[in-house]
């Protein structure tokens, strides 16, 4: 058991590793996204940039500081997640491929996919009931025009929430240990690609471009998806032209503008 560790000192090893890892990810790659466009090309920002509106520094070092502390709780969330797997056999994750076959492998894998994907828009469709976005949400969209760093910037409350939504499906479905990490790990790279502010045609022919998450931003209540606009598509909450968005206008459809408005007009947050 990791070269001897028990109890809890390998719960606290386990809880390390997880929140360096995903502090290293989380701010490498955010990082090395900031300074090659913040940075680097601030100067031709109508390029590159989807809004053209910029977030004051005070709200973007709070931003930062939030993102901070979340990363922190889901690293300590995944290592305690691990340490329980390691130690008792919680949930349905299995290491050897020959349990099941590679079929089964590379098939549930993307069945996870889906599954964490379904999770996270209907957990963040329900954050955006009134009650819900007023007391939680609202603290993500005090930034309208993100920046990666801005990608888990909200309440510890929804950033748990939004983790153990994600851990569900391994409860229930068997997936390889790897094909989980691989799945968290993209989902995180994706989450701070589309909460960039910058422009991103994605080559995966099933994930939405950064500006369909950073119209969730810029008009509220609506592409509650988090890679995928499947969902928002099938139940009618993707954003559609012809209709008025705004943080007062809630359930995700929007509301038919009013003559002469222009559709989908942003209402100042």
């Amino acid at each position: 058991m990791m070269d001897g560790l028990t109890g809890f000192r390998l719960w606290a090893v386990m809880v390390m590793v997880a929140t360096l890892g995903g502090h290293v990810i989380y701010f490498g790659f955010g990082t090395w996204l900031y300074r090659r466009y913040y940075v680097a090309r601030r100067d031709r920002a109508a390029e590159w940039k989807i809004q053209s509106r910029w977030v004051p520094d005070k709200l973007h070092r709070w931003g930062i500081r939030v993102a901070a502390v979340n990363m922190t709780i889901g690293g300590a969330l995944s290592g305690t997640f691990a340490y329980f797997y390691m130690t008792e056999g919680v949930s349905q994750l299995y290491l050897d491929v020959d349990e099941y076959g590679w079929t089964y492998t590379l098939v549930s894998a993307v069945v996870l996919y889906v599954l964490v994907e379904a999770a996270a828009y209907y957990t963040h469709r329900w954050l955006h009931v009134r009650y819900m976005f007023k007391r939680f949400h609202q603290w993500h969209h005090r930034v309208v025009a993100p920046t990666p760093y801005i990608t888990v910037t909200m309440h510890p409350v929804e950033f748990t929430l939004l983790q153990l939504t994600a851990f569900l499906p391994v409860f229930v479905l068997p997936v390889h240990a790897v094909a989980f990490i691989v799945v968290l790990v993209y989902n995180l790279l994706f989450n701070l690609m589309d909460h960039s502010g910058i422009v991103m045609e994605h080559r995966l022919p099933w994930h939405s471009s950064s500006r369909f998450h950073d119209d969730h931003h810029l008009h509220f209540h609506c592409n509650f998806g988090q890679s995928l606009d499947w969902f928002d598509r099938f139940h009618g909450t993707h954003r559609r032209h012809g209709r008025r968005y705004g943080k007062d206008v809630f359930g995700g459809h929007g509301e038919a503008s009013a003559p002469g408005e222009q559709p989908g007009a942003y209402v100042e947050y």
